[in-house]
């Protein structure tokens, strides 16, 4: 059985959504993640533009397992972070993505709460000689800033008619 609070899927989704800002600073559109949950790219996707706009305002709260599956895929996140009680997204996330800590937990199976003190002691070590000496993990990592984009070129701005003289002189004269 899965331990923590309750935290409803819409406010799971609208803490991944916020992470998925683009390099603009926006949000993608509820059509562009429907279309992201399909199974291969430019495929049928797991659910309609409804369904996730219901989804993220909270109407609807119990999706199906391929719904489910889809979301992950267009959240980029662990299926197990949607479901209810699993809130840690960093734990989940080293989880899925790291064969030799789901060996670490198998290796502690049996152990016990002595075996899980030392594993925990060991790994705050680890991390002291990492340079990581703040302990407290947040549940949910800080998404890496966007990159910021080179400008690009746009529409001139309406020049003056003294202005525009002196841009086509120069122009003219190659300054």
């Amino acid at each position: 059985m899965p331990h923590g609070p309750d935290i409803p899927l819409a406010s799971k989704l609208a803490v991944l959504l916020s992470r998925k800002r683009g390099a603009d600073g926006k949000t993608p559109s509820t059509r562009a993640i429907a279309a992201a949950t399909a199974e291969t790219p430019g495929g049928k996707p797991a659910m309609t533009h409804q369904v996730v706009n219901d989804l993220l305002n909270g109407i609807k709260t119990n999706p199906s397992t391929s719904q489910l599956l889809g979301l992950a895929r267009a959240f980029d996140c662990p299926v197990a972070y949607l479901l209810p009680g699993y809130n840690g997204l960093t734990s989940l996330s080293v989880y899925e993505e790291q064969q030799d800590a789901r060996e670490a937990l198998r290796l502690v199976h049996d152990l016990g709460h002595v075996g899980v003190a030392e594993l925990l002691e060991a790994a705050r070590e680890i991390r002291v000689r990492h340079g990581r000496t703040d302990l407290t993990v947040p549940e949910v990592p800080e998404p890496l800033p966007p990159v910021a984009e080179p400008p690009r070129p746009g529409r001139r701005r309406r020049l003056s008619f003294t202005e525009a003289a002196e841009r086509a002189v120069s122009d003219l004269e190659g300054t």
